[in-house]
């Protein structure tokens, strides 16, 4: 019995920090789309076309599982921060501020993917370095390393100006 009251309760868990709306999935997940088609379309020269689609399906798994990590744990944050002044608060201020929480630890996440192993990505590299010489090996690797910079500072950009653009959302600022 009590599996199913945890499994219940992971699922409630779930479901608070899942966006509610059209326009809070495309904030959450639009920049991981983009990363993801960046992925693929920065692949290497003669990377194949099902190559490509796995390195991008491969940069939004890891990109989503980082945001819904960063989000949940942001709220068990808020949880644990405000929790105990629930009823102090009034139960709209104390949503909000678990709101603020689970935006927070989504943008905190965002740093996630630029240190996340990616198996195929390294596949896709390696096979490309094993036709380049030397040269245009040192060119790629850079590239490659300034892609995932460019992606850490404009996921940062995106995911923290996000929740700033939609009126009366959870903003860290409100």
């Amino acid at each position: 019995m009590t599996r199913f009251a945890s499994a219940g309760k992971l699922l409630q868990g779930l479901k608070q920090i899942l966006p509610q709306s059209a326009g809070e999935w495309t904030l959450r997940l639009g920049p991981e789309v983009g990363f993801a088609a960046l992925d693929g379309i920065m692949a290497p020269e003669g990377t194949s076309l099902v190559d490509r689609g796995l390195l991008s399906g491969e940069g939004f798994l890891i990109g989503a599982g980082s945001s819904f990590l960063g989000s949940g744990l942001g709220r068990l944050g808020g949880k644990a921060i405000y929790g105990k002044r629930a009823a102090e608060l009034g139960d709209e201020a104390y949503q909000q501020k678990l709101a603020n929480a689970t935006t927070a630890g989504d943008i905190s996440a965002s740093v996630l993917p630029v240190f996340t192993p990616r198996p195929i990505a390294s596949h896709v590299y390696e096979q490309a370095m094993a036709q380049q010489s030397r040269q245009q090996q040192e060119a790629m690797l850079q590239q490659e390393q300034e892609r995932l910079l460019q992606e850490a500072l404009l996921g940062s950009v995106l995911t923290g100006g996000g929740s700033l653009l939609v009126p009366g959302s959870a903003s860290l600022y409100s």
